[in-house]
């Protein structure tokens, strides 16, 4: 029969009561008693002694071991506990770095994402352009199960391009004035153009089927969810009305109707390429009649979809009222002034095109 093999321990428990055999080869392997790093395994005819004072077996139980070191001859303990704390804090690194990737990602992915709805919103929504899409209007039939789709009225913002001249300036002749058109932005204090509190939550109710499958799938948190697309609502909303309604010549939006930078920071940020390229793209989206150039703040959409003209291409095409090279680019409160004007005298010479009228000023 073979000869049976035991164990036999201090009193310290080992995990196993055989030992491993590849520290039986690496031992077997080691010319000198002096190299191995695990006491010598003693087998009998009848049983194996597995030292517990040695390396390996120390280590086994957990009990502080002793090692020499070859520079110095002395003797120092060690305790295989210390490694744990060591792999906790690498692991707590790891996700500390992830977390950080997570939130330095959230930026550009905002961006995208409010840039997506921007453009989306102008050109399917205000410009009606979903009335021209059949397959818009199948999916929405497919997704509400309506027979019908509605059509989409703009929310006043076609009338906006009606009222809108070449240089930004706004109508203001009486002919104008009594116009259907004018008349529904009649009840609209900034005639369409800023984004007061309730056209940024409208906003924020539009960016949730978007935004929340992106930033769950990036692994942030429903608080996190609503926190990001809240800052980056209000971030757009802020930069549309420092941008839109002083540029076609309305008053500067308080803080008490709509998100606004102060005024210093306004004037100071109109000054930057950022503002001076956003100004310019939203000129040619006008001069064009509003088939181009659809991002206003978050400029990216168009360029992928095709529909960004530069300057170079739709300047040519601009009919400026007189008056226009040295118009103030923000003249906020212009449109109030010009009706003053209008009342005034009967009519208003910044509203020439080579040297006629563009509306008879009839009282």
């Amino acid at each position: 029969a073979p000869p049976r093999i035991t164990a036999i321990r201090s009193a310290h428990p080992t995990p196993s009561p055989l030992p491993p055999p590849a520290l039986l080869l690496y031992n077997a392997a080691c010319p000198s008693d002096s190299q191995r790093h695990i006491a010598p395994w003693s087998i009998s005819s009848n049983k194996m002694s597995f030292a517990a004072t040695s390396t390996m077996g120390k280590a086994l139980v957990g009990v502080p071991m002793t090692t020499r070191t070859r520079s110095t001859g002395r003797v120092r303990a060690v305790s295989v506990g210390r490694r744990a704390p060591k792999v906790v804090a690498m692991a707590g690194a790891e996700t500390l770095g992830v977390i950080a990737t997570r939130w330095i990602l959230a930026a550009p992915t905002m961006y995208a994402l409010v840039s997506f709805n921007e453009y989306v919103t102008h050109r399917w929504y205000q410009h009606a352009e979903f009335n021209k899409t059949p397959w818009m209007k199948a999916l929405y039939c497919k997704v509400t199960g309506k027979a019908e789709a509605p059509r989409a009225d703009g929310g006043g913002h076609i009338e906006h391009h009606a009222e809108t001249l070449d240089d930004m300036s706004l109508k203001t002749d009486p002919k104008w004035l009594k116009s259907e058109p004018a008349k529904m932005l009649v009840n609209s204090e900034y005639r369409g153009t800023a984004f007061e509190y309730d056209v940024t939550g409208m906003m924020v109710v539009q960016m949730l089927p978007t935004c929340i499958p992106v930033l769950a799938l990036m692994g942030f948190s429903a608080a996190s969810v609503g926190g990001i697309i809240l800052a980056a609502t209000a971030l757009h909303a802020l930069v549309w009305n420092s941008l839109h309604p002083a540029m076609h010549g309305m008053e500067d939006i308080p803080l008490s109707k709509g998100l606004n930078f102060p005024l210093a920071m306004c004037n100071a940020l109109r000054k930057t390429p950022y503002y001076e390229w956003i100004y310019q793209n939203h000129v040619g989206h006008h001069v064009m009649s509003g088939r181009v150039n659809y991002n206003v703040c978050c400029p990216g959409f168009d360029h992928v979809l095709g529909t960004y003209v530069p300057k170079a291409e739709w300047s040519p095409k601009a009919r400026m009222p007189a008056g226009a090279a040295s118009r103030d680019p923000y003249p906020a409160g212009e449109y109030n002034r010009r009706l003053a004007e209008r009342a005034a005298s009967g009519g208003v010479a910044a509203e020439l095109v080579d040297g006629k009228e563009l509306e008879l000023a009839q009282a």
